[in-house]
């Protein structure tokens, strides 16, 4: 796993005269429990504001809707001087995953961030205005939602859980998981739907509702360790990064290429609406993933930059607190340059995403160097002894018997 660099500062605004591109990523809002567990005493919607999974109000705690509403007004003061407060979509692009709740977030996140202005006021009485959300079904989308099937990343997260690390941790958490799985009536037997659960129990707390007596004995201390954790497994390594984020960060190092070479109809502004797993994959991509699960609204800001010479700041807002983010093997001012250079590894386009996905016959059998140069051997002897045998038959079966040439006619002989 990457190492993790920070450092916390307290940033309201930036310098935006050197600023020449955005790219900011956030999770959306406070939410409901996407799916209560069988035994769940609150599974009933009747306890709920809305429907599960879906984005909630909840103003008084600064979640949800006004959350985001707020996080839109935080973004426009930042970016004051940079991003014009006349909406353009010469300027300005969003994308969603196409979940309700991302939607939502960045329907209210867009209220705080564009109120309309002099000639975009088109009811005195309402002050909003439609802007664009461009988004895609889920599982056609490998760029933002990655829930696009792809049959490589599928085996190579399989092979990491079977290494002796992950095969220690569902040692350690056998009995665990046993207790989990009896009291609350689902299968619990890994971090993933141990953190289902967790992030259920979250909820219900953050409603101040009372946890069943077994959930107490376990919640939060024995189960948030593992349910942070979870969050680092699906870009551990650098081939489930390139699977998982590299098309987002394709499009990304796509983005600020375009800034610094002025392309003629270059967005300067790009907002991602997306969740808690891809603030942690954005992260873990980079090498600056502190294992915690990213909090409703947390965001991410890569700021491109000309000084000397074209350079990129990274920002994480996970509460008030904005912190530095220095991308592993770089300065905090990393150069343009060495930025691409440190993602080239991740970097793929969603066509060759969707090339590279597909499993080659090889990927099926897990062979080290050495079985690879028997079986090629054995193969490349059968090969040549198939051959062998064949020209045998040939020569043979052109062959008289009793081994002596007949005389064939020829067209120009004469019969005598």
């Amino acid at each position: 796993m990457y190492g993790v660099v920070l450092a916390t500062v307290l940033i309201n605004a930036v310098v935006c005269d050197d600023l020449l591109a955005v790219v900011v990523i956030y999770r959306h809002g406070d939410r409901t429990p996407i799916q209560p567990y069988p035994t769940d005493p609150y599974r009933n919607a009747s306890y709920w504001p809305v429907g599960f999974g879906q984005l909630t109000n909840v103003s008084y705690t600064l979640l949800g809707k006004m959350q985001h509403y707020l996080l839109g007004k935080w973004l426009r003061d930042r970016y004051a001087s940079f991003l014009s407060p006349h909406y353009s979509e010469k300027d300005f692009y969003l994308r969603s995953t196409d979940a309700d709740r991302t939607l939502m977030s960045a329907e209210a996140n867009l209220a705080g961030l564009y109120p309309p202005h002099a000639d975009q006021i088109w009811d005195p009485a309402i002050p909003w205005q439609p802007i664009p959300i461009h988004t895609m079904p889920e599982l056609e989308d490998n760029l933002l939602s990655m829930k696009k099937n792809c049959p490589k990343y599928n085996l190579l997260i399989t092979q990491l859980f079977k290494t002796p690390y992950f095969v220690n941790i569902s040692h350690k958490n056998h009995d665990l998981y046993a207790y989990l799985t009896k009291n609350s009536g689902t299968l619990i037997a890994s971090l993933e739907s141990l953190e289902y659960l967790y992030n259920t129990m979250f909820i219900e707390t953050l409603y101040n509702l009372t946890l069943p007596d077994w959930a107490r004995v376990v919640y939060p201390s024995k189960l948030k360790p593992w349910a942070d954790l979870s969050f680092a497994t699906p870009c551990w390594t650098q081939d489930l990064a390139r699977l998982k984020t590299g098309p987002l960060f394709h499009e990304i190092v796509e983005h600020f290429t375009n800034a610094t070479k002025n392309v003629t109809g270059f967005l300067k502004f790009r907002a991602y609406s997306a969740h808690d797993i891809t603030i942690a994959n954005v992260l873990n991509t980079m090498g600056a993933f502190q294992v915690h699960g990213p909090p409703y609204a947390s965001t991410i800001m890569l700021e491109l930059r000309r000084g000397a010479g074209e350079y990129v700041n990274i920002f994480y807002k996970n509460s008030s607190i904005v912190q530095n983010i220095t991308a592993k093997g770089c300065d905090f001012n990393c150069k343009f340059d060495d930025f691409v250079s440190l993602l080239r590894p991740i970097v793929i386009s969603r066509d060759e995403w969707n090339l590279e996905c597909q499993l080659e016959w090889y990927y099926y059998y897990h062979l080290d160097d050495l079985q690879y140069v028997i079986y090629a051997s054995a193969g490349l002897s059968f090969v040549v002894f198939t051959l062998s045998i064949w020209m045998v038959w040939r020569c043979c079966k052109r062959m008289p018997k009793g081994g002596v040439t007949a005389y064939t006619q020829l067209p120009s002989d004469e019969v005598a």
